[in-house]
């Protein structure tokens, strides 16, 4: 009987073994093996090939190679363990192929690369994720085989559920198998136990998301790419496009009515403001309206050139308390002459794209946009009821604080809230008895235009007195606020080759430096990315208004023997607040002029 002795703490260090001490029960005698034979370049050469064909899962062309080509027939001598780096980075292989498509992915989206306007064949892209998906599946597989292997030849131990457990990386049901909870059950060291468990569990998601993601990345998103850019000449100066006081010597005197007006006149388009009343009080019904009107979110209106938005909404602001006006409203639109440039640069574009040389139909759309140096009128409009009893009625007369206004701003106003329901500053400037003399029928909605004075007014434009259509002697009044301003925002123009005239100008709040409040609310921090009025940070530069411009937005309607203010008043929301109703219209006139 012959006798070997396995000792559990002896490592084998060397690849070849020249020779091995063995005893039998006729004694002990030293018999040296046989040496392995020295292997010729060109059988290492094969061996390498052989070992990166099946390192890919290539057996069956190995088998080809060596059948029907004679490649690689001599056998080679085998070798228990093998120190070779380049063969080890050659079993690598299979890590190169899914890991480069992955890293070519994720450039290609972080980058972008133009691949035309019109992509064929998307269906085989679908292919081509599910063949990386195997490969990436296939090499955390071998990952996982690999340090059971490691753990294996070290000595240690491990649970007979882990050694097939890169099998089972495609399916999910794996992280809740017995398998999976036999190696977590196990008793072998805990830091071996743990490395096991987190390999497995990542490579299981790994191998779940890979797919999707694939997918997602390999499929060509539509978007737009930067074009060039130049420059906008005006025959204008800033002071003249943007003016920070606005007199009314400078309109031509058919403004006075609007049968003759144009783009040039304060009281132009008005009806976009009709229209936005109609729409709202078509929207939503009566008796489900709140304190304030939020649909539609803007309506059209139509320059000389071009087309714009004109945007009314409620006034947010972090100051609003019980006492400032919760209906107050605000209003926004382009600047007509900025957005009738920018439409002539966007008809010279698509001029331009017809001598480019793709065809001309592939261009799809276009977007020109003016990011910096650019203004547009930001208004609000407060306004608050009163009445007055009769001539003899000697109270004075107060406005209502712009909402969002500091209070410390207003330091040397006379503030009350007794005269108004909300905070208001006592104007001496103007009597209840002037109020009464302002011309026009009691029938119909008057209003009488106030220069307020910088002081105590810190932050408004023009205050107005609207006066509400009466039979008897006592008149109810609205008392108004106004603040308007020029304000940094960016203007967005679309156009498309195969569409004749101009698209329609949008824009948004230009804040580059976040000096604006940042709300956690979506519905609010959406609506102060395109409209606000946050006084001293923004609009940055303040207009004061002349009461003979003021005059001219309401202009005169004669086919309709009325004003522009009386006749968008008759459009005003039922079971609300008349003062809604006015804010709405003023701050939407006086951005539009």
């Amino acid at each position: 009987m012959s006798k070997v002795k396995y000792d559990d703490q002896t490592r084998i260090e060397e690849a070849e073994i020249a020779s091995i001490q063995w005893t039998s029960s006729w004694g002990s005698v030293d018999k040296p093996l046989p040496t392995t034979p020295k292997v010729t370049r060109s059988q290492q050469s094969i061996t390498y090939v052989k070992g990166t064909l099946r390192s890919l899962g290539l057996n069956v062309l190995v088998y080809v190679l060596q059948h029907c080509f004679g490649f690689g027939l001599e056998e080679i001598p085998k070798k228990a363990f093998h120190r070779d780096r380049l063969m080890a980075l050659l079993r690598a292989s299979i890590h190169i192929l899914p890991f480069t498509v992955a890293l070519v992915e994720i450039i290609i989206n972080c980058r972008g690369y133009y691949v035309g306007a019109n992509i064929n064949g998307l269906s085989y892209l679908q292919f081509a994720a599910k063949l990386h998906e195997m490969a990436m599946q296939s090499s955390l597989a071998v990952i996982v085989f690999g340090y059971v292997r490691h753990v294996l030849f070290s000595g240690d131990a491990l649970p007979i559920g882990a050694l097939l457990s890169g099998l089972q990386l495609p399916q999910i049901s794996y992280l809740w198998s017995m398998e999976l909870w036999g190696i977590a059950s196990s008793r072998i060291p805990c830091h071996r136990k743990i490395i096991t468990i987190t390999l497995i569990v990542v490579a299981v998601l790994l191998a779940s998301a890979v797919g999707p993601s694939s997918a997602i990345l390999l499929i060509p998103n539509l978007d737009y790419w930067p074009a060039g850019s130049t420059h906008i000449y005006m025959n204008i100066t800033a002071q003249d496009l943007w003016p920070t006081k606005v007199e009314g010597s400078i309109l031509p005197q058919h403004c006075a009515q609007v049968s003759n007006v144009s783009d040039e006149c304060p009281s132009s388009e008005w009806q976009a403001i009709s229209n936005y009343l109609s729409l709202a009080n078509g929207i939503i019904p009566a008796e489900l309206m709140g304190g304030f009107a939020v649909s539609p979110f803007s309506v059209q209106v139509t320059g000389e050139g071009s087309l714009r938005q004109l945007i009314i909404q409620r006034h947010i602001h972090d100051n609003m308390t019980a006492l400032y006006d919760q209906a107050a409203a605000q209003a926004t639109t382009q600047h007509s002459a900025v957005a009738d440039a920018l439409s002539a640069t966007s008809a010279l574009w698509n001029i331009a794209l017809q001598y480019s040389e793709s065809p001309f139909f592939d261009q799809r759309d276009a977007v020109q946009s003016i990011i910096a140096d650019n203004y547009q009128p930001y208004t609000l409009a407060s306004c608050g009821a009163d009445v007055i009893m009769d001539e003899t009625d000697d109270r004075p007369v107060a406005f209502p604080i712009p909402p969002g206004t500091p209070l410390e701003m207003l330091s040397e106003a006379n503030v009350t809230d007794s005269l108004l329901a909300m905070y208001a500053i006592e104007y001496p400037g103007i009597t209840r008895s002037d109020i009464l003399n302002t011309p026009g029928p009691k029938s119909d909605y008057r209003i009488k235009w106030v220069e307020l004075p910088e002081r105590p007014f810190k932050g408004s434009s023009i205050g107005a007195v609207i006066l509400q259509p009466t039979t008897n002697q006592t008149q109810g009044i609205m008392l108004c606020n106004m603040a308007a301003g020029w304000g940094s925002s960016s203007m967005n123009m679309s156009s498309s080759p195969s569409a004749s005239g101009t698209g329609l100008a949008s824009s948004n709040i230009y804040d580059p430096d976040q000096r604006l409040p940042q709300y956690d609310d979506y519905a609010k921090m959406v609506a102060n990315k395109v409209i606000t009025f946050d006084l001293p940070l923004f609009p940055e530069r303040q207009i004061s208004i002349s009461e003979s411009w003021a005059k001219a937005l309401d202009a005169e309607v004669p086919r309709m023997n009325t004003t522009v203010f009386n006749a968008l008043m008759a459009q005003k929301f039922e079971r609300q607040e008349e003062t809604t109703s006015a804010n709405i219209i003023l701050a939407g006139l006086l951005a539009n002029g």
